[in-house]
């Protein structure tokens, strides 16, 4: 081999190795997300994401392994979480629950697990009732879902703890909230309540519109393998 050729075939082959290397101790894409603070079942320390849920958990874990990310979460009332992923600075929101007009702000995910509204009520209730004094969370899919559909009082409250209360106290006919939020607060309902089905609704992550770092695709696609994991 000649010694020019030799050469050039020795920056390559050294180049090569660089960059490998480089590769193979390559940081995790870091993805600012935003997670609704004061969630029953939820908790952040640390700045890890702690889900009581193991299911739910084991699923998170499974998509952020997937995408090949490490999840740096912010706990934020829920329209600053959805502000910060519509408008910057947050790459992700989870977990959050479909509705219209949140699809309309952000792009929504595929969905990583069912989670259906339930009315809480203290006597039997007519849901089709648009004079019912409600409560939900405020910014929450229940809380914009049932104004849009004409309720005339749907009162908004900052915690969910703030529910029960409100119920027990007869200061509203109902509460709406996720079934999985109110198996996580049993302890705190009154004795005696009823249970209502409510509107089929999914949960899953939320992205920016434009989508500027290209995750929807691979976000998609490790939902879909993660669930399929699970069975």
């Amino acid at each position: 081999m000649r010694p020019a050729r030799l050469v050039g075939w020795m920056c390559v082959t050294w180049v090569a190795t660089w960059v490998s290397a480089g590769m193979a101790h390559a940081e995790p894409m870091r993805l600012r997300v935003g997670v609704p603070e004061g969630m029953p079942g939820y908790a952040l320390r640390n700045g890890q994401l702690l889900i009581d849920s193991e299911p739910k958990r084991q699923l998170y874990q499974c998509v952020e392994k997937a995408l090949g990310a490490r999840f740096v979460w912010e706990a934020l009332p829920a329209r600053r979480v959805v502000q910060g992923v519509a408008e910057g600075p947050l790459d992700l929101a989870f977990p959050l629950g479909f509705n219209e007009e949140r699809a309309a702000r952000m792009l929504q995910s595929e969905p990583a697990w069912e989670n259906p509204d339930v009315w809480v009520s203290l006597k039997a209730i007519d849901a089709q009732d648009k004079r019912l004094r409600l409560a939900a969370r405020l910014g929450s899919p229940q809380h914009d879902d049932h104004h849009a559909m004409g309720y005339a009082r749907v009162a908004g409250v900052f915690s969910y703890e703030e529910l029960p209360r409100m119920l027990s106290q007869g200061m509203v006919d109902a509460v709406i909230l996720p079934r999985s939020l109110y198996e996580d607060m049993k302890s705190a309902w009154p004795s005696g309540h009823r249970l209502l089905e409510g509107k089929p609704r999914s949960s899953g992550f939320y992205l920016p519109k434009p989508d500027p770092r290209q995750l929807a695709a691979p976000l998609n696609q490790a939902i879909r393998r993660c669930r399929a994991a699970q069975g």
